[in-house]
């Protein structure tokens, strides 16, 4: 018998947008495909989803046997992810989701973020409102939801709620990528991908390779992210510090000759949030530079695969000279890598979805 299941998110889904939320989603989609699973998705706008979901009710009603449902959370409250934000469809998602508990299909969720906790809830009207409605997403879970996915475990003290089910880590994953090495100089080659401003601070990271001649800084963003930072960091760039904005096939050649990849940040939101890039660097086996007191400095500690030191710019200068002293050290981290990189794949993720619902169904 075909093993089936029900992949939902109440948005649209865009293909060409490189951003972690528009990723993930396709990748787990994938992944699941990748593993047996034939999906039924549910995704697009409110007119789009209604149309899917009358199908697989009729599905359902026709006896065809879906094993799970598995469902992302938007970066925008359910109810308010039309273009126009406002709640038109209020029983949509939530009446697919009683639906399916009513037909004894388990359903799992990932919520993705908490960051609207750390917004200044007074900053202005629109997010008062969205904060009912992350609030309201949240009941609606409590009420439906077998299997909370949450990015880690560190981060459910900071979301408000009780959960009365069974709550799993499920962090981003990374595809399986046949690695090489390309070293053509004896620069320390650090590169760094994401965003720049806010909760990614790179002023630090940028300082310190600006003193360290024998480092070299490849730092990779939006064209429209460096533009709102470029005054702000211009006093830390330096000859051995190059800012590029590549598309993300263009990247593999930048992990291919780094030998550092930085996630050097800190701030109350790195101790429980799990970067995207994380497990990208991990996939193509590049050692990592992360900051104590954070989800990756505890990840990188725990697994020997680069350093987790204090946030601060002597001590990334400290731990820079201590590479280009004894640059073997890399190597260990590679081999680290190697032998950790299978076990964090997008599959790997997905057949922890289906293992902790299939133990649901079978209580």
């Amino acid at each position: 018998m075909n093993k089936r299941i029900i992949f939902h998110i109440p948005v649209q889904l865009d293909r060409n947008r490189a951003s972690a939320s528009q990723i993930r989603p396709l990748k787990m989609i994938a992944a699941f495909q990748n593993i047996g699973y034939e999906v039924d998705i549910v995704e697009g706008t409110a007119k789009k989803r209604q149309e899917q979901i009358s199908v697989i009710k009729k599905n359902i009603r026709d006896g065809v046997k879906y094993d799970f449902v598995y469902s992302e959370s938007s970066t925008m409250p359910t109810l308010l992810t039309e273009s126009h934000h406002l709640p038109t469809h209020p029983c949509l998602d939530f009446g697919f989701f009683q639906f399916c508990k009513k037909n004894n299909i388990p359903i799992g969720l990932f919520y993705r973020d908490i960051h609207w906790c750390f917004v200044n809830k007074n900053k202005d009207w629109k997010q008062r409102v969205a904060r009912h409605f992350y609030r309201y997403d949240l009941k609606k879970y409590k009420e439906l939801v077998d299997v909370f996915f949450i990015p880690s475990m560190e981060m459910l003290p900071h979301v408000p709620f009780h959960f009365d089910g069974k709550v799993a880590a499920l962090p981003p994953g990374g595809d399986k990528k046949e690695t090489t090495h390309s070293k053509s100089d004896d620069y320390i080659n650090i590169l760094y991908v994401g965003g720049v401003g806010g909760n990614y601070d790179v002023e630090p990271l940028l300082e310190a390779v600006s003193r360290c001649p024998f480092a070299k800084l490849t730092l990779c963003c939006r064209p429209s992210d460096w533009e709102k930072v470029a005054v702000q960091l211009a006093p830390h760039l330096s000859e051995n510090i190059r800012i590029l904005h590549k598309q993300p096939e263009e990247l593999p050649e930048l992990y291919a000759t780094a030998d550092l990849f930085s996630l050097f940040f800190h701030a109350d939101y790195w101790e429980f949030a799990v970067p995207f890039k994380l497990f990208e660097a991990v996939s193509y086996q590049v050692p990592l530079l992360a900051a104590e007191g954070t989800w990756c400095g505890k990840f990188v500690h725990e697994n020997r695969i680069g350093f987790a030191i204090p946030h601060r710019t002597d001590e990334l200068i400290k731990t820079l000279n201590q590479i280009h002293d004894n640059p073997a050290v890399l190597q260990d981290f590679r081999n680290n890598l190697h032998r950790l990189a299978p076990q964090h794949t997008w599959e790997s993720r997905t057949r922890k979805v289906a293992d902790e619902l299939t133990k649901t169904a079978n209580v």
